[in-house]
């Protein structure tokens, strides 16, 4: 069904035909679909990442056998998944090849039937890690090493806990950490340096408890500063002062924590906040974008140039709707991509280019619905063909698709194997299990976890780090908010013990739920700057602009900069 469509000066304005929300498509998205030559969208943006989303298990892990070797493998898949897994040795070797899965094309049917019938029998491997050392329990991570659940992370060392952590060493608990060191509870902060409970900071070293500040040395419970050194809570003290603080208030003891940080969110409504987190931009919109050109409606970009709805992803240029990338150019509906270019509606592909709704291929070109390929070129569904056979076929899948008006979208919903709350989609759009179900998700009830199991209560921890011993491995916790049992390791503990840090008292998932919750949704909404007036639009919500003094760029950095 075609969506109803109203032309404005704006653009065209038409009815999404998921969650039937108005939405726009400006004159020059017309001319990227018309580029990538596929029709303009019937989705809205907010829908149609939602669905990329839900193809992305980063956290849910699994004990299963390998479908192969029958030795037991930590997975992203459960046992119960319709399809064989292998491990990565296993997946990556000689031994089998996916082109022997191979299926004709059959015109009488849908092309995505086909596509799940293949989806369903190629092996997959248990974990997208590569080029890593010691990393077992860690997903979607590639060239780290000593790293524990590391999820999202690239360029990593002694790393554990966290979600999209690059290019970082000695840190834990963190989230969006870029280019940094022994950092603890840090979200999107970046060439940091022993930076602990802190949010949106650059350059930052042997710091507690800041909010947007740079370039900061010795200072605690800051907001907006930038080249500060020995400051509490915005006032410059001595360095007698500031160890007396710390005496007074010891990291060791949660209520010091609290403390801080309490102090510090009440003076970020006292101190104008910038509308937007970004740097080294023109022309762009959306929040976290630095290094780009033309980039609008999106989040958590470190460069980019012509693109938009990007979301989570290194460098994209000319592409539209991509989510959790590296670099990427003419793509469009694309998940977890890697040096690849003109990439439509596919997920995991790898150094290759001239690929349409395919998973998992890697070096390769000329595909179209194939899965778990490497170095092939013109095939469709593990098939091989001639060029010009392929490009013949290639053109009656593509008729056949736009008939049912599938053309241009991603994959749909019914070919992922993971439930809402497996999929990384629930970190970021959250539905309870009736919400998932009354959209049309699946839910996954048998996630694993125990309770019940605990050998101590967290009241009887030793609260002083130097009496942190290996003992503590051998405890198995019971995590206070959600009473699901989790352990510690050794690694963990010395870095506490090194940082005179107190021992977590929630699970892992609990912990990275609290740090999502402290980040601006990835939505814009209109505003006005609390100083000139000038319209703005920005990722705080109308309630939080009551909350906060948002403040337009301009005014921003003439009053904090």
């Amino acid at each position: 069904m075609k969506s109803e469509t109203k032309n404005t000066s704006a653009g065209s304005v038409r009815v999404c035909q998921n969650c039937k929300k108005d939405f726009v498509i400006e004159s020059d998205d017309f001319a990227f679909y018309e580029k990538m030559k596929v029709p303009a969208p019937e989705i809205c943006p907010q829908c149609r990442q939602q669905l990329r989303m839900l193809f992305r298990n980063f956290k849910t892990l699994y004990k299963r056998p390998s479908s192969k070797s029958g030795d037991m493998i930590v997975s992203a898949y459960g046992p119960d998944a319709l399809f064989p897994v292998y491990s990565v040795s296993e997946w990556w070797s000689d031994d089998w090849d996916p082109m022997t899965y191979g299926i004709d094309f059959d015109s009488q049917k849908p092309f995505f039937t086909q596509l799940a019938r293949l989806s369903n029998t190629v092996p997959r491997v248990n974990v997208m890690n590569s080029e890593t050392e010691n990393c077992e329990y860690a997903n979607q991570i590639n060239q780290s090493k000593n790293c524990y659940l590391i999820f999202g992370g690239l360029n990593d060392e002694d790393c554990d806990y966290g979600h999209i952590v690059w290019n970082c060493r000695d840190s834990v608990d963190n989230l969006y950490l870029f280019k940094s060191e022994s950092c603890y509870e840090c979200v999107d902060c970046l060439e940091s340096s022993k930076l602990f409970y802190s949010q949106e900071c650059e350059s930052c070293v042997d710091s507690i408890g800041l909010f947007d500040c740079r370039n900061c040395l010795n200072c605690i419970g800051c907001v907006g500063q930038i080249n500060k050194s020995y400051n509490i809570f915005n006032k410059p003290v001595t360095k007698e002062e500031y160890k007396n603080f710390l005496s007074k208030y010891p990291l060791k003891e949660k209520s010091s924590i609290d403390y801080i940080l309490k102090e510090r969110d009440v003076l970020r409504t006292k101190i104008p906040q910038r509308a937007f987190f970004g740097s080294h931009n023109n022309n762009v919109s959306g929040n976290h974008i630095y290094n780009a050109h033309n980039v609008h409606y999106s989040f958590d970009i470190k460069s980019g140039e012509d693109s938009k709805f990007c979301f989570t992803v290194r460098k994209a240029i000319d592409s539209y709707d991509v989510s959790f990338t590296g670099d990427l150019s003419e793509c469009y509906q694309v998940l977890t991509m890697l040096n690849s270019n003109r990439v439509i509606g596919s997920h995991e592909i790898v150094d290759s280019h001239d690929v349409c709704y395919s998973d998992n291929c890697h070096n390769c070109n000329n595909l179209f619905g194939c899965y778990g390929l490497r170095k092939k070129s013109y095939c469709i569904l593990n098939k091989q063909y001639s060029k010009a056979e392929y490009e013949e076929l290639k053109e009656k899948i593509i008729e056949n698709l736009k008939k049912t008006s599938d053309w241009g979208l991603f994959f749909p919903k019914e070919l992922s194997p993971f439930g809402y709350n497996e999929a990384i989609v629930n970190e970021y759009m959250p539905l309870n299990k009736e919400e998932a179900l009354a959209q049309g998700f699946t839910w996954k009830d048998d996630i694993p976890s125990t309770k019940g199991q605990g050998t101590i209560e967290h009241e009887n921890l030793p609260k002083n780090p130097e009496e942190y011993s290996d003992q503590l491995m051998n405890e198995t916790l019971a995590c206070t908010s959600c009473q699901k049992n989790f352990k510690l390791i050794n690694r963990e503990v010395n870095f506490y013990k090194r940082n005179k840090l107190p021992l977590p008292s929630q699970c892992f998932n609990c912990r990275h739920a609290g740090r999502m919750a402290t980040r601006n949704p990835r939505n814009l909404w209109a505003g006005a700057c609390a100083n000139c007036g000038k319209h703005i639009e920005t990722s705080y919500s109308p309630e939080s602009q009551k909350k906060f003094k948002i403040y337009c760029e301009q005014c921003y950095n003439a009053e904090i900069a």
